[in-house]
């Protein structure tokens, strides 16, 4: 009686599955103060996070100076890839909120700072979309793009008892109201002689350089576990499950071109008044110049190509040179020290070598023409001024000195034998027997400066990171894949 009374008990428990409560586990995350956990009835949109506790807790991702792409070897990009959202993932915890801010520090222009915050804002909301498995609902994503953020650092500097947050929170409050950005900076440059922008700049702006995230889950609730009897007869142990791996989520980076190659042009030539001619008289004139990945020698080639003509007058300035130049930065260009996308590899103060040749024809009146062959060679001296933050704009100031030899003969208009003969031709200046005349009997040679340049660079094209050969692009996007490349 008492077995059979037992076996009804044990068949009641199982037909009505008992289960016992146990206390849901965040201690995982405890380690992260920018992952945080509000009650599914609380309303996320009122959560209100101050400066200073966004400063404190959110996770943060810091960028370059003038980037917003990032790599993936990033220690919060690394964290989060392979240790936290897997375990979000594994939890299917539910995203209530995501609160993402950036911006740029305030050195830059205002709309280039503007740019930066937003993108920034961008780059880390869409690694975290990508990755995060659950639904997310987008009305949970706040994303602020802060063109300056004055507010962190003021909430920098009052963690940092710095004893000029007095001066920098009146000039905030004066200007930040009226979105005075640019009158605010000007302000913060002229404080103690400049000395408080020098000072902000080194200690805090590149803090302010960053992108950063609190995220708010939804509480889970406990875990409800089945009551397995205390006697299990004839109960068939389960199959293995076969665990199916999580499919690849792309994401997209941006990554910056190293300079191939740069055009330029002379502006002294472009605006060139030539004496004699008595005319403004524009020497066309291009050259390129081709950047290796290493070493400070660059390699570059000049064409000047003035080809003017004014019959009338008798007055010709026709040139073609071609000149050669290899120069040495006393700044490396290697790639391990100039990382792409920090301005240009080659800049600063450089020594030059060159070789030319061409030929012309010059006539300044009727009776004085000359016209021939020159080559020559010397040395120079330059310096390279980038224009913008990238250096792909750049200014180039330079002076060369040399020898120049040249065959030319002299040539008039009309025939100088016979100054009644009138054919309207030009004949070479030679009085002597036809038979005599041989060309280039004409010497000249030059020692002394040779060139003077104000030139105008730009970075043409840009070596491609992943396929061999260059493009027009300074930026290409690649596409990560779990971490991986692809």
């Amino acid at each position: 009686m008492h077995k059979l009374l037992l076996l009804m008990v044990l068949l009641l428990a199982t037909a009505t599955k008992t289960f016992a409560v146990l206390p849901a586990d965040t201690v995982f995350y405890d380690h992260y103060p920018f992952i945080r956990f509000i009650d599914s009835r609380d309303d996320a949109s009122l959560v209100r996070l101050s400066d200073e506790v966004f400063l404190e807790e959110a996770g943060k991702l810091v960028f370059r100076v003038n980037r917003y792409d990032v790599f993936t070897n990033d220690s919060l990009l690394q964290e989060l890839e392979n240790v936290i959202i897997p375990q979000i993932n594994r939890d299917s915890l539910r995203l209530r909120r995501m609160v993402v801010r950036g911006a740029a520090s305030p050195e830059g222009p205002v709309p280039n700072n503007r740019m930066l915050g937003r993108r920034r804002v961008e780059t880390l909301a869409s690694f975290l979309r990508a990755r995060l498995n659950v639904p997310v609902d987008e009305k949970s994503f706040t994303t602020e793009a802060v063109t300056e953020d004055y507010r962190l650092l003021l909430a920098m500097m009052r963690r940092a008892a710095d004893p000029d947050l007095a001066i920098v929170q009146q000039l905030c409050d004066r200007h930040l109201p009226r979105y005075e950005y640019t009158l605010l900076k000007r302000s913060l440059q002229r404080v103690q002689g400049g000395a408080l922008w020098q000072r902000l700049l080194k200690e805090y702006f590149p803090e302010l350089r960053a992108a950063r995230v609190v995220l708010f889950f939804e509480k889970p609730a406990a875990p409800v576990v089945e009551e397995v009897p205390a006697v299990q007869d004839n109960i068939a142990t389960p199959e293995p499950t076969t665990l199916i791996p999580e499919p690849a989520v792309p994401f997209v980076i941006e990554i910056p071109r190293r300079e191939f190659l740069s055009v330029k042009t002379n502006l002294l030539f472009d605006f060139a008044y030539v004496p004699g001619y008595n005319r403004w008289c524009p020497i066309p004139n291009i050259a390129i110049e081709y950047y290796p990945l290493r070493g400070h020698f660059t390699y570059g080639f000049s064409f000047d190509c003035p080809w003017w003509q004014h019959y009338d007058e008798h007055k010709y300035f026709q040139i073609r040179n071609y000149q050669f130049e290899t120069r040495y930065y006393w700044r490396s260009g290697n790639i391990d020290r100039r990382t792409p996308g920090e301005g240009a590899a080659f800049r600063g103060f450089y020594i030059s070598a060159y070789a030319h040749v061409g030929l012309f024809g010059i006539c300044f009146n009727a009776d004085n023409g000359w016209e021939g062959e020159a080559l020559g060679g010397g040395i120079g001296v330059g310096y390279v001024l980038p224009l913008s933050r990238n250096g792909h704009w750049r200014m180039e100031f330079a002076a060369q000195a040399g020898i120049l030899y040249s065959g030319y003969d002299p040539y008039q208009f009309e025939n100088p034998v016979n100054p009644n003969y009138r054919d309207g031709l030009y004949y070479y200046k030679w009085t002597g027997r036809a038979a005599d005349f041989r060309e280039r009997q004409y010497r000249f040679t030059w020692f002394g400066p040779t060139r003077v340049a104000v030139t105008i660079s730009y970075d043409l094209l840009y070596r491609r990171w992943k396929k061999k050969g260059v493009s027009f692009r300074n930026k290409e996007y690649v596409v990560e894949m779990n971490g991986g490349k692809e």
